[in-house]
């Protein structure tokens, strides 16, 4: 009998690592945490690089410019898009092999708590079209590439959804202090508050079973 597998959803430092350890720790090991490995995205910059991209053309957007500062805005856009497309594409073949590893073991029998899917690759890549970070046409390049790759890949037998106040979010960056991290912690900066908009409405569409979880009633950092 194949294994279960949970899936720990919710924004950027909503506490999805550390509810995918308690669960292996309650269940005195018969569910296993599984923490998503990107060390490679971090170790050669692409997070941070992403981060700063997209942020200054953020300050950017909706400005009136000519001349130098139309063309400088350009550039800032076109590495935004840039940016945008590399780090959900290198996400994506990142969260492709932990999936490879978590199908062989529930194949085993092993029932897995896993912190973020693949699935919600979905969620931050709708953003970065919404805010064109990504172009309508590599948007619609990654949801063939998604649907053809995913087509019978195991899927979540349940989502818990970490749902959190975005200013809560913004202080727990803050206190774990990761440096590619810095510029969503900046008062003027809507990309988690964006994230969230999406969060519930795709959790309540994707069509796996799911519970949400209100991080500010229950905060599993302090048990």
């Amino acid at each position: 009998m194949d294994g279960y597998l949970i899936s720990i959803a919710g924004n950027i430092a909503a506490g999805k690592s550390t509810l995918t350890q308690a669960l292996e720790k309650r269940s005195g090991g018969k569910i296993v945490s599984f923490l998503e490995r990107v060390d490679y995205v971090k170790e050669n910059g692409y997070l941070q690089k992403y981060y700063e991209a997209v942020s200054a053309y953020d300050r950017l957007k909706g400005k009136k410019l000519t001349g130098k500062d139309r063309a400088s805005f350009l550039e800032v856009k076109e590495a935004a898009e840039y940016w945008g497309y590399k780090i959900q594409e290198t996400y994506f073949l990142s969260r492709l092999l932990d999936l490879g590893v978590l199908s062989e073991m529930l194949r085993e029998g092993q029932s897995v708590a896993q912190d973020r899917s693949i699935y919600e690759d979905q969620i931050f890549t709708k953003n970065s079209n919404n805010n064109e970070y990504i172009t309508d046409e590599d948007y619609r390049r990654y949801l063939d590439l998604f649907d053809l790759v995913m087509a019978n890949k195991p899927v979540p037998d349940l989502i818990i959804y970490l749902e959190s106040d975005v200013e809560a979010l913004k202080s727990r960056i803050m206190e774990r202090s990761r440096g590619e991290e810095a510029e969503l912690a900046d008062p003027a900066n809507h990309y988690l508050s964006n994230l969230n908009d999406l969060y519930r409405p795709w959790i309540m569409k994707s069509g796996f079973p799911y519970l949400i979880i209100d991080t500010e009633e229950i905060d599993f950092r302090t048990g």
